[in-house]
């Protein structure tokens, strides 16, 4: 098989060739590596063109992560495609052992942990646990996927029906839509074993940074809202989503109110705001709850 390994990039010089030469130090003997650089200010673009030939270089006005992966895609060959940040990188053997269990099992996409240690080694056996997911997420539950970008990889079948995907200001619509739409529509496997690198730095988007905290709701937000307008069978995931950020930033006496406003024009019908109104109540009650408030 032939493997393709999508790296989104904007402004993140300073790690980008460590994590370009992660990927082309990989032993493996059919794969191409295309970097989408997101309209960089920095000096991204000279070290890209220093590759010359051995990378594909997609050069973009900046649009968001979410336009870099529809960009990477479509330019991509591979029938199993890896996406990659350019902060971070992959341990040695990631791609010949991540097509192994491809090859072994009928999966339609394979997550791999992370580590936060730079001189972690790559074990010597994984750790590889199937995953089938697909009804529960019809009923609206939402398993956990704990894996970020870097860790995310699948075969093309599967994402040509996820991508392209809406575009968003910031990092509020980019891995978590793809994560949820690859376990609804395909069989998959979690690496429990890390074989991919996430740098944890000043620069971080979201990962271990201040703005987590407020960007999670309106990730959950954008990625419901996008999930129950592309497929018909998450509109229960997608309330429930929505929901939960809701709850996590509005008041109980201002739910109503914020439901209606957010559920206005969207997949669910405007009717639908009294149930998500109703679901953010109970979530937000229980969060009072379980942090002891009154």
């Amino acid at each position: 098989m032939n493997l393709s390994v999508l790296i989104n990039n904007f402004n993140y010089g300073k790690y980008l060739r460590p994590c370009i030469d992660s990927v082309l130090s990989q032993v493996y003997p059919d794969f191409e590596v295309i970097v989408v650089d997101d309209g960089s200010t920095d000096d991204s673009r000279e070290i890209l063109a220093s590759y010359g030939e051995r990378i594909l270089t997609v050069l973009k006005e900046n649009g968001g992560q979410a336009s870099s992966f529809n960009a990477g895609f479509a330019a991509a060959s591979g029938n199993i495609l890896f996406l990659l940040d350019a902060d971070d990188a992959f341990l040695p053997g990631k791609l010949a052992r991540i097509a192994e269990i491809y090859d072994r099992n009928e999966i339609d996409w394979c997550f791999d942990r992370v580590t936060t240690n730079e001189d972690d080694q790559p074990p010597a056996e994984l750790q590889v646990t199937l995953f089938d997911k697909r009804d529960t997420l019809r009923r609206g539950g939402f398993p956990s996927l704990p894996v970020p970008t870097s860790g995310l990889s699948f075969r093309r079948d599967l994402l040509s029906q996820i991508l392209p995907m809406s575009v968003a200001k910031d990092v509020v619509l980019s891995d978590n839509y793809i994560k949820f739409a690859a376990a609804y529509l395909g069989r998959g496997a979690i690496v429990e074993t890390p074989l991919t690198f996430q740098r944890i730095h000043e620069s971080n988007r979201y990962t271990g940074t201040s703005r987590a905290k407020t960007l999670r709701p309106r990730i959950m937000i954008a990625t419901g809202l996008e999930l129950a307008r592309r497929y018909d069978g998450l509109q229960a995931l997608g309330k429930s989503l929505v929901a939960g950020g809701i709850a996590e930033t509005t008041s109980l006496l201002k739910l109503r109110g914020e439901a209606r406003n957010t559920v206005a024009g969207g997949p669910f019908g405007d009717a639908a705001a009294t149930e998500v109104a109703l679901m953010a109540a109970r979530k937000r009650l229980g969060n009072m709850l379980r942090r002891g408030q009154s």
